[in-house]
């Protein structure tokens, strides 16, 4: 089983909630197995969301990306760069969940796979 040196994801959020935006949301992105992800490209420019980003942290099997508030109707893209360092059978997909930091029971959960065969 080959390993693909890196994989680009593309990830976008939008609140179509009833406020006009959401108080802080943390969007906790955990990795496929076998992957690591680089970070770097998350909140720098020209990411249109940049100024929302407060923080990110990368742990072993996530990333958690703080945005300070995500305005109703404007979608938010950005890309996560994930390298694959451990080759891995029957890839299970992996969950993304995006809370509202104050109200967690304010949420929504997806999830993604590989775009490598």
């Amino acid at each position: 089983m080959a390993l693909f040196p890196e994989a680009s994801y593309p990830v976008e959020n939008l609140y179509n909630g009833i406020k006009a935006s959401t108080n802080m949301v943390i969007v906790d992105l955990k990795l496929l197995s076998g992957f690591k992800a680089d970070t770097s490209l998350l909140g720098s420019p020209p990411q249109s969301f940049a100024p929302l980003v407060v923080r990110v942290d990368s742990k072993e099997d996530r990333v958690l990306v703080y945005l300070k508030e995500v305005p109703k109707g404007v979608p938010i893209s950005y890309t996560l760069q994930l390298k694959q360092v451990l080759a891995v059978k029957n890839l299970k997909p992996a969950i993304i969940n995006i809370y509202d930091y104050y109200q967690t029971s304010d949420a929504f959960e997806t999830t993604y796979t590989s775009p490598c065969p």
